[in-house]
C-alpha cells in the first residue's frame, strides 16, 4: 500500500505499464477486427458473419485507447526539461487524435454490431448516415489524424532530447503514421503493420520507464551513447 500512496511511483508504474498495454491491446484488437469493406451492405454482412469477434476487436481497441491517455501523458512527462514544446504540442495533438478515434470506434464497432444483430432497413439506414454522412465522418477521421500528427512531435521531441535510442523515436513515428495510413485506406495489412511497429517502439520506453527509479523519473533521461544534434543542447 506504501507504493500505492507514492505519488511519484505510482504515476511512473501507470507510465509504463500502459505504454506497453495500450499497443498489445490495440495490435490484438486489429488481428481479430474482421475483413473492412467499403460498401455498408457488405460491411454488415461480414459483421453479421463474424458477430463475437466484431464486437470483441472495438471493445479491445477501446480498452487501448483508455490505456493509450497514460501512455502518452508518460511521454510529455519525458520531455518536461528538454524539447518542452515538442512534449506539449505532441501531446494535445495526440491525445485530440485519442478523442476522436473513440467516437469512431463507438460509432463503428458498437453502432455497426447492432445494426447486424438487429438487421432491419432502419438499422442499416442508420449504419449508413453514421458511417457515411459527410458532417459526421469528416471531423472524426481529421481529428483522429491528430494521434499520428502528435506521436511525430513526441518522437522527434524524445530523440533531439536523447531521451531514448533513434531507432525507438522512428518507430514510434513510423508505426503511428503507417497505422494513420492503414485506418484511411481501409487496409488490414498496413494498420497491423503500423500497430505492431508501433507496440515494438512503445514497449522499449515502457520497459525503460519501469526500470527507472522515482528519481530517474523526475527528470528528462538521457539515453547512454546518444550524441547531441547540431544546434541543441
Amino acid at each position: 500500500m506504501s507504493r500505492l500512496s507514492d505519488s511519484h511511483h505510482f504515476r511512473k508504474t501507470i507510465a509504463g505499464v500502459c505504454m506497453i498495454g495500450a499497443p498489445l491491446f490495440l495490435l490484438i484488437a486489429m488481428v481479430i477486427h474482421p475483413e473492412r469493406k467499403s460498401d455498408v451492405g457488405d460491411q454488415l454482412a461480414v459483421v453479421a458473419g463474424e458477430m463475437d469477434a466484431w464486437y470483441a476487436s472495438h471493445l479491445i481497441a477501446a480498452i487501448a485507447l483508455v490505456l493509450a491517455v497514460p501512455a502518452v501523458l508518460g511521454l510529455m512527462h519525458m520531455l518536461r526539461e528538454r524539447e518542452v514544446a515538442f512534449g506539449h504540442v505532441g501531446g494535445a495533438l495526440a491525445l485530440l487524435g485519442l478523442m476522436a478515434t473513440t467516437g469512431v470506434v463507438a460509432i463503428e464497432g458498437f453502432v455497426g454490431w447492432q445494426a447486424a444483430a438487429s438487421p432491419s432497413p432502419e438499422m442499416t439506414a442508420l449504419f449508413e448516415r453514421i458511417t457515411e454522412t459527410t458532417g459526421i465522418v469528416v471531423p472524426f477521421f481529421v481529428m483522429s489524424l491528430g494521434f499520428a500528427a502528435g506521436m511525430l512531435f513526441l518522437a522527434s521531441g524524445l530523440y533531439r532530447a536523447r531521451a531514448v535510442q533513434s531507432w525507438t523515436a522512428a518507430m514510434l513515428a513510423v508505426g503511428a503514421v503507417v497505422l494513420a495510413v492503414g485506418n484511411a485506406a481501409a487496409s488490414d495489412l498496413f494498420a497491423i503493420l503500423g500497430g505492431a511497429v508501433l507496440f515494438v517502439g512503445f514497449v522499449q520506453v515502457g520497459r525503460m520507464v519501469l526500470a527507472e527509479s522515482d528519481e530517474e523519473w523526475e527528470h528528462t533521461p538521457e539515453y547512454r551513447g546518444s550524441r547531441p544534434l547540431a544546434g541543441t543542447r
